[in-house]
């Protein structure tokens, strides 16, 4: 069959364009040398030239999102190109959450230079532990208990001198001044002696009304000495707190000189040591407590007090270090944002400025901060979170509740912090879109793409680089080194990866895989480099894990379930090519596509558009088929055609034009009743004007129909015909090569749809001649003629003069 094609003017395309091969390279790294990032990413400059202008842009919105597929490296080279400005903006400053002892609930930030943060907090340790000591040292020294001893002295004296004078008052006049276990009492004296109340009435009544006179006014001295007692002893504590004051200064402000002196060219941090100065001696009283409760849980937690001079150190950076350059793999709320912690303490959840964290937003602060841009949108509140921050310009630590302002309790309220550095975001392309359509703040905060080019161009130059490369990531993943066949064997795989044989892809991570099986392979066979056959093993073991399905359709299409024929002829049959994509694996088969007509209004049925099985691209492909048959054949009178295509035995879904040529060819058969070869499969999509276009997946279909006709014997008769355009994408199986070396199979190129009539069908389609018409004999004049039957006999219908079977 395939001498026919070649008798009738189609000549299969040439062994050598079914598969470009690449001859032998032989690169040699040499050890310690490692290749620039512009080097080692071949083929991505102008996502390098974006990267890096995003990177030096230091105005606002200039965050970069970097586009391209997953597993092209974008992750490694981000982070490359942010090294050295990263050296060159040097460590940024550090940050502390501390105390504010004025209000507890909204911590203070504290700004240090790198490295004094750490230096700072430690300090501070060191100064709380020497408070510890020296505090109560200084009021157990003897001068500060002859002080109190001093004050206690003289409360007791102006106690004795009050009561003294009331005493010797109420002597005069014959009263006596009593003191009982309820209190005091004024009660009468005779000869120096108290007497009772019978002694009393026998007094005169002059004398007793003047006791009783005397005794009304001492009683409102006794009351107004009583008063003055509280604020004896309040004066007393106020001299006693005012002592323990001078005593706590002097002991605190020789600590605190010194560290006033180291941080004196920092204002903050000289006001903070100021109000924990302040705020020591105000709590003097508190370092001395020694007394215990007789209930343990009334005990006093010194630690608490002591605490609240600590310092929350949030940021950490060292000093003469490079600016922050942080990936996060997992951007959750309190990852990005940072959180407010909380402690169980008898049943409560308590907290304070020292359990506050930071996270990544304020780690990278001054720097460089990687996010993949599907994990940011996919946490709960991180995106609109994220925008904040970058809006605003600085990171605000409270839990979503709060932000959205459903919080009903009591919880820390840090003060912000200004915020300064560049987000790296990584996506998908289609996620980049998005966003651009439907947020429109996303604009002005990433005005910078990066867009990864899926491939490189397969030119002398680039191989040669690509092969430094392969070499380079062999080095650095420690494996062992590939022969020249072996590197030549690597690109022409990646030329099929890139479905182009003049391409090469650019997806790094298939490439390490590749490589890290192929070293395995070599190293069962205890070889010291990689040979070519284990690179071959390599693909050929992962075909192997994933192409179950594959072999269960060409089991189901040998034994007849599936129906494929690949001998003899069919009208309004032919083979078409479908390609099956199951994550990384994608394998071809063919498929049974068939087609009737009959008189009609003019209309091409979709089935697999009439039951919702049909996508929008493939329903279009048959909508300008349509349109292609109504403009070529019998213009001058009314289309009046009804077919129907459908693909047999489909039950899933059908989606792409791919098939429109072989649904066009079937119903060209079917109007002209011309059979089709069914030992050959046909693959490409058509224009309106009968021009055949280039489609995807070529190869795997082209292997697809190899594989059945492989399984029923191959007796060089079977073929596929694929658009001319696609010869360009080639890189076959050398399985298949082979067959078509040794003429047990053929590939064959065409440009129109005429081309492609005439190899399915073995009639020549023929052209119109000078007069418009189609030769005689040509397919295309058997459709003609066929198509202005069909206006005929429709019309008779109009007309009401056709028989009742043709009208029925």
């Amino acid at each position: 069959m395939a001498g026919i094609l070649e008798q009738t003017g189609f000549q299969p395309v040439p062994v050598t364009e079914l598969r470009t091969v690449c001859q032998p390279i032989a690169i040699e790294p040499e050890p310690g040398e490692k290749a620039p990032a512009t080097s080692t990413y071949l083929g991505q400059e102008r996502a390098i030239n974006a990267i890096r202008f995003g990177i030096g842009m230091r105005h606002d919105g200039y965050n970069v999102f970097v586009l391209g597929p997953l597993g092209s490296a974008r992750h490694s080279l981000v982070e490359e190109l942010a090294k050295e400005p990263a050296r060159a903006k040097g460590a940024p400053d550090d940050w502390c959450y501390i105390n504010n002892f004025s209000d507890p609930e909204r911590p203070q930030a504290l700004r240090l230079p790198a490295g004094k943060g750490a230096e700072f907090r430690d300090n501070m340790r060191a100064l709380i532990e020497e408070i510890q000591l020296a505090i109560p040292a200084a009021f157990e020294n003897d001068d500060y208990g002859n002080q109190l001893k001093t004050l206690e002295a003289e409360t007791q004296k102006e106690v004795e001198d009050l009561w003294r004078s009331l005493h010797e008052e109420a002597a005069q006049e014959g009263i006596a001044l009593l003191q009982t276990p309820t209190g005091y009492v004024l009660a009468p004296l005779s000869d120096d002696k108290v007497i009772d109340d019978k002694e009393f009435d026998k007094l005169p009544e002059k004398k007793r009304k003047q006791i009783k006179q005397s005794i009304q006014r001492l009683s409102e001295e006794l009351k107004t000495r009583i008063e003055t007692m509280p604020k004896l002893r309040k004066r007393h504590r106020e001299r006693v707190r005012s002592l323990d004051r001078d005593v706590t200064a002097r002991a605190v402000s020789m600590l605190l000189e010194e560290l006033k002196q180291k941080y004196q060219m920092l204002p903050a941090v000289l006001e903070y040591l100021g109000e924990v100065e302040h705020d020591i001696i105000e709590n003097a009283h508190d370092f001395r407590r020694t007394e215990e409760p007789s209930l343990p849980f009334l005990s006093y937690d010194s630690t608490a007090l002591f605490a609240s001079y600590e310092v929350n150190l949030v940021v950490s950076n060292e000093s003469g270090a490079a600016a922050p350059i942080i990936y996060e793999p997992n951007p959750s709320y309190p990852n990005l944002v940072g959180k407010v912690e909380h402690r169980a303490e008898m049943g409560a959840l308590l907290t304070d400025f020292r359990l506050v964290r930071s996270g990544v937003l304020l780690q990278a602060n001054g720097g460089y901060l990687v996010l993949d841009a599907h994990r940011v949108l996919g946490r709960p509140f991180v995106w609109e979170a994220l925008k904040q921050a970058l809006l605003t310009k600085e990171v605000r630590i409270e839990s979503p509740a709060e932000t959205l302002g459903f919080a009903s309790t009591t919880t820390l309220k840090p003060e912000p912090i200004p915020l300064d550095l560049k987000i790296l975001l990584i996506g998908e392309r289609w996620l980049y879109f998005l966003l651009c359509l439907y947020d429109k703040e996303f604009g002005s905060l990433f005005k910078v793409a990066a867009d990864f080019d899926d491939d490189v161009g397969r030119s002398n130059d680039n191989v040669a680089a690509y092969a430094r490369l392969i070499a380079e990531r062999v080095r650095e993943s420690k494996l062992l080194p590939l022969s020249a066949a072996a590197m030549a064997r690597v690109i022409e795989q990646r030329a099929r990866h890139a479905d182009d044989s003049e391409r090469l892809s650019m997806h790094m991570q298939s490439l390490d895989d590749l490589l890290l099986q192929s070293d395995y392979w070599a190293r069962q066979r205890s070889a010291n480099e990689v040979a070519i056959e284990d690179v071959t093993e390599a693909i050929r073991q992962r075909v192997s894990r994933q192409d179950r399905m594959q072999k269960k359709i060409v089991d189901a299409i040998t034994r007849n379930t599936l129906l494929i024929d690949t001998t003899g002829e069919r009208v309004g049959q032919v083979n078409g090519l479908s390609v099956l994509d199951l994550g990384e694996y994608r394998f071809g088969h063919p498929v049974r596509i068939t087609a009737t007509t009959r008189v009609g209004k003019g209309d091409v049925v979709d089935i697999e558009r009439e039951v919702k099985l049909g996508g929008a691209i493939h329903s279009k492909g048959v909508m300008i088929l349509s349109a292609a048959l109504s403009a070529r054949y019998a213009p001058d009178v009314p289309l009046s055609l009804h077919g129907s295509v459908v693909f047999e035995q489909s039950y899933g879904g059908v989606e792409g034009d791919s098939a429109s040529v072989a649904e066009l060819c079937a119903l060209l058969s079917s109007i002209s009743c011309v059979p089709i070869r069914q030992n050959l499969a046909v693959t490409g999509s058509v224009n309106q004007f009968g021009r055949v276009q280039a489609v995807g997946g070529i190869n795997e279909k082209i292997e697809g129909f190899f594989a059945v006709c492989k399984e029923r014997g191959l007796d060089g008769s079977h073929a596929v015909v694929i658009p001319g355009d696609n010869i360009k994408h080639l890189m076959l199986t050398e399985e298949v090569v082979e067959a078509v070396q040794k003429n047990l199979f053929n590939v064959y190129a065409v440009r129109t749809i005429d081309e492609a009539a005439a190899a399915l069908t073995g009639m020549t389609a023929g052209e119109r001649d000078e007069s418009g018409e189609f030769p005689a004999g040509t397919l295309n004049r058997l459709v003609e003629d066929k198509l202005i039957q069909f206006a005929s006999r429709r019309k008779q219908f109009s007309e009401g003069t056709g028989d009742d079977k043709g009208n029925k």
